[in-house]
């Protein structure tokens, strides 16, 4: 579906933009109740408050135009990384509080942004080299009630096909890529301070996949949302092929590792 009219795109911009007039707002009052107090001491401190105003009205309106622009074409101007800092440590915080008193679903608004946030990734790849991969996977992605401990060491996988993992294991052998399964922040931190990667390529719920972008900033992420078919933290899946598929895509860009 084209990100233009995708649903899930479309009502984040639009609490986007709601959350943004809020604030907008927000500063208009501010404005006007400090200019009644700066008028009765001086003109210049009432021209230092306005400019000050305009400093920040012109700040969230570029910045509102450029997300907006690259929400909805999946391009970017060349401002990727400043803008998903704002993105990820102000926008996107505010705006899930809002949705949460709004009665919103948290997570649809959350694959949104991971979608965009995707968008700027590789945006963000196009003009680096990248040299070094990882794939990050959640422990439930493990079939449920297997006895192999694979949290460790993922190659052990004998590839019964209960799960995702051996295809996984599979494309990352194939490209030269490492791979890991993270029990938690902890130990995916712990994972890529080791590995030191370029660009992580992350399976996860979205809950996760939030915490992730955020904790390993300014590294970029790619995030793939998984499938639960049996609930919450159980057996979970990916289509291997949008893995596949990014990873090409990836080495399209650059030559191949």
């Amino acid at each position: 579906m084209s990100k233009l009219i995708s649903k899930d795109r479309a009502i984040f911009m639009a609490l986007f933009f709601l959350c943004g007039s809020v604030i907008f707002c927000a500063g208009l009052m501010v404005w006007f109740l400090m200019m009644i107090g700066a008028a009765t001491i001086s003109p210049v401190a009432a021209n230092i408050i306005t400019g000050l105003f305009l400093v920040f009205a012109s700040s969230v309106t570029l910045f509102s135009v450029i997300f907006a622009y690259t929400a909805l074409t999946g391009k970017d101007l060349n401002m990727v990384k400043g803008l998903r800092r704002v993105a990820t440590r102000l926008t996107l915080p505010f705006m899930l509080r809002v949705a949460k008193t709004a009665g919103m679903d948290r997570d649809r608004l959350v694959r949104a942004f991971v979608n965009i946030n995707n968008d700027m990734v590789r945006g963000i790849i196009k003009r680096r080299q990248v040299r070094k991969l990882l794939i990050l996977l959640p422990h439930c992605i493990q079939l449920y009630g297997c006895d192999l401990k694979l949290t460790k060491d993922i190659s052990r996988c004998t590839g019964c096909g209960g799960c995702d993992v051996k295809d996984l294991v599979n494309i990352a052998d194939r490209y030269n890529i490492s791979i890991n399964i993270a029990t938690g922040g902890t130990v995916a931190r712990k994972i890529v301070k080791d590995t030191r990667p370029d660009l992580i390529l992350a399976v996860a719920c979205e809950r996760d996949l939030l915490s992730g972008i955020q904790d390993t900033y300014p590294l970029p992420v790619l995030g793939f949302c998984n499938e639960r078919p049996n609930g919450e933290c159980t057996s979970t899946r990916i289509d291997t092929r949008l893995i596949e598929e990014e990873i090409k895509s990836i080495y399209n860009f650059k030559e191949a590792i």
